[in-house]
């Protein structure tokens, strides 16, 4: 082959070659383009979900703020609604007593009628004021649920009774029906179910002109443990459009704007009763036609009682009546009937009195009450006074005097005007015989002697106490028994008091300022020991009632415990059990807690009735407590007399200070200026019987203790409205004995 053939042909090799090569880098650039394209679109959807990502955190940041913003504005309402019904309500409630006392005196017909339209007003406004702070509880959440025993029958008597008068004054006709098969004895909340039944009967009443009103009581089946109950409220009133019965339950709202205007109201009467309901895990709902009336209804379940009330097996207790008045036989034993009390007439004094005195026969109940009308009885008053001072200070006879004229406070004994209310008089048949509070001033009856068998102490006695109620109660009680009674403010004086001698027993508040008993006591056992001195007897008082305080006492060197308030009989076998070292000559009393001795750890088993293992007041239940207790006014007067009227008074000069104190101490969130102030409180309101207030003190006092108080202004707020009803009731109790 040529040479230049053989040039020509590696030529159009190596071009071909160089053409592969150049189509090879082709595709890869092209290759390449495409994955740089792709490199390019993948950090395009990062930024862009970068960005998306982002913006959902900043809108999540901004919905967590605007829920936290939305609840702190939903706890500041209900905060503010609370502190503003009690601030309303506590002048209120100086109005109102006020107003009651004008009444009773000498005034000319223009002017009862003007007092009877400021009193009016005044009930008005404070309705509407119960009604915002029931509302404002409600939406802090501050509302719970007591569950206890009741008869259904009874509380639906005392709504319809209470309810009667309104009814009445328009002419209308107020019904109950009771199903039969409703079973009466039940376990519930009856203050709140009065309360719905009492706000729906009210309206059925407001909005009825003519006709009657109806309240129905259905049974609709039952499971294992509960009883499931529809209540009807019917009414021939004016009906409600079917557009607007949506609108009902919702606060500050009625069916029409008119109706403000014409019938009053807030709109939060059923918005409470819708809440209520919902707590009692119940449905409410109403069916109205305009002009045709209006059913108003809810269902409800109530737990079982398991062998029912013991209350409902028992046979009725006697009710004697000494009156010759038919017409008031007739009225007592209608309303005898709903307490399950039989009613014996008595129309002359001598049959009273064998009665009395005579013993009941095998099978017989003692009677439970006597009822003396005073026109009947004439002059035989000093007479039945007598014949009930025979049946002993033990008996529980009940003394109901119908008379206009004020009588001496003694135990027992009540009295009603001639032309007394029904409502009065279910009031008192309906109170417990049995009294149940606490401690104030209880004892054991078949552990302990009655007052005239107290002996003199004679002891000298170091009281340490800082609150003014509780130190003039127990030097009170100490001077009855005849004791020396020196005073100390807190440990530091105490201490300095110790150091001059001269003192048989100390009885040592713990909770002081300056100094606390504990380590006041702690201090004193340390100069004991140093000084070679023989150990002086110190008994602890403090209101607490929780396990681990009775061990804190031991530690601290105290010899024995005494729970406030002070039981007289309790603080008397105490002293006499520690004077010179002697034990007491009487079993110690079961009050709360048990009053074995603290430094004895062979000493007998403390009680398991009364005085048995303290309770944590935050882990159980308590009972709805009344707001004044008078059988604790009643027996601290019978045993100290007028001075029991002076620590009431020094009590309502002392309380606004502390009130205030805890509404400080809530809004810097000082839990434990809470604590301590609380303290002081319950153990004061409890020792002149506002029992209620001593529970709501009793409660921040532990929580704030445990460090479980979430909304101290609420709980304050609270307490404000339980010290202006006590504040009345004392008043009240005042005016009656000055």
């Amino acid at each position: 082959m040529p040479l230049w053939a053989a040039l020509l042909v590696a030529l159009a090799v190596v071009a071909c070659a160089l053409l592969l090569s150049s189509l090879r880098l082709r595709a890869q650039r092209h290759a390449l383009s495409a994955l740089q394209r792709g490199h390019d679109a993948l950090l395009g959807e990062r930024d862009q979900l970068r960005r998306t990502t982002e913006r959902q955190g900043q809108l999540e940041q901004q919905l967590l703020q605007a829920k936290q913003a939305a609840e702190a504005a939903v706890l500041a309402k209900g905060e503010f609604l609370a502190t503003m019904s009690h601030e309303i309500r506590t002048p209120l409630n100086g109005i109102l007593p006020m107003l009651e006392l004008i009444a009773r005196g000498p005034l000319g017909d223009d002017q009862r009628q003007m007092l009877a339209t400021a009193s009016a007003s005044s009930q008005q406004l404070l309705r509407i004021v119960d009604d915002i702070l029931d509302y404002s509880r409600l939406e802090a959440q501050a509302l719970e649920l007591e569950i206890t025993s009741f008869n259904l029958r009874d509380l639906l008597d005392g709504v319809v009774q209470l309810m009667q008068r309104a009814a009445d004054n328009k002419g209308l006709v107020l019904a109950l029906q009771l199903d039969p098969s409703v079973r009466l004895p039940v376990r519930g909340d009856p203050v709140r179910l009065r309360q719905v039944l009492s706000n729906l009967l009210a309206n059925a009443i407001k909005f009825t002109a003519r006709g009657q009103v109806q309240l129905r009581v259905l049974r609709l089946g039952e499971a294992a443990a509960q009883h499931q109950l529809r209540f009807e409220i019917i009414d021939t009133g004016i009906g409600i459009d079917a557009a607007l019965q949506a609108r009902l339950f919702q606060s500050f709202s009625q069916a029409d704007a008119s109706t403000t205007r014409i019938y009053g109201g807030t709109g939060l009467g059923l918005a409470i009763c819708k809440r209520i309901i919902d707590l009692m895990q119940g449905r409410i709902g109403v069916q109205s036609t305009p002009g045709q009336g209006a059913t108003f209804w809810f269902e409800i379940p109530l737990l079982k009682v398991p062998g029912d009330l013991p209350a409902m097996a028992r046979a009725p207790a006697p009710l004697l009546l000494f009156s010759t008045d038919a017409m008031l036989q007739a009225r007592v034993q209608r309303i005898a009937a709903h307490h399950g009390l039989q009613v014996q007439v008595l129309a002359q004094l001598d049959a009273v009195v064998e009665r009395l005195r005579a013993a009941p026969g095998p099978g017989q109940l003692a009677p439970a009450w006597l009822l003396a009308d005073a026109r009947a009885r004439r002059n035989g008053g000093a007479t039945l006074q007598q014949v009930v001072a025979e049946r002993g200070e033990d008996d529980t006879l009940q003394l109901l005097w119908l008379q206009d004229e004020a009588m001496p406070a003694r135990a027992r004994q009540h009295r009603l005007p001639t032309d007394f209310e029904d409502a009065a008089l279910h009031a008192l048949l309906g109170a417990p015989v049995a009294h149940a509070r606490p401690s104030a001033l209880l004892a054991s009856a078949e552990a302990l002697p009655a007052a005239a068998a107290l002996a003199p102490l004679h002891l000298r006695v170091l009281l340490v106490e800082d609150n003014t109620v509780n130190r003039m109660v127990a030097e009170q009680l100490l001077r009855v028994f005849q004791c020396d009674v020196r005073h100390a403010a807190d440990g530091e004086q105490a201490l300095a008091v110790l150091r001059e001698g001269g003192t048989d027993v100390v009885l040592m508040d713990c909770q002081m300022p300056v100094l606390d008993g504990y380590a006041a006591t702690r201090r004193w056992r340390a100069e004991e020991a140093e000084a070679g001195r023989t150990r002086l007897p110190i008994i602890a008082m403090t209101a607490n009632a929780m396990a681990g305080d009775r061990e804190r006492c031991l530690q601290a060197g105290m010899d024995d415990y005494l729970s406030k308030p002070i039981a007289r009989t309790a603080l008397h076998a105490l002293l006499q059990r520690w004077a010179g070292g002697k034990p007491a000559s009487l079993p110690l009393p079961a009050v709360e807690p048990s009053h074995a001795r603290l430094t004895d750890p062979c000493s007998r088993t403390p009680s398991t009735g009364h005085g048995s293992a303290p309770q944590d007041p935050g882990k159980q239940a308590a009972p709805q407590q009344p707001v004044l207790d008078r059988d604790v006014l009643d027996e601290l007067h019978a045993v100290i007399g007028e001075a029991a009227i002076r620590i009431v008074t020094v009590f309502l000069e002392d309380a606004p200070a502390m009130v205030q104190q805890l509404q400080l101490a809530a809004q810097n969130g000082d839990e434990s200026r809470l604590q301590a102030v609380a303290h002081s409180l319950k153990s004061s309101s409890a020792n002149v019987g506002a029992l209620s207030l001593s529970a709501v003190a009793a409660r921040i006092e532990h929580e704030a203790r445990s460090g479980s108080l979430q909304r101290p202004a609420v709980a304050v707020a609270l307490l404000v409205a339980e010290f202006a009803r006590a504040r009345v009731a004392l008043t009240g109790y005042l005016a009656q004995h000055r």
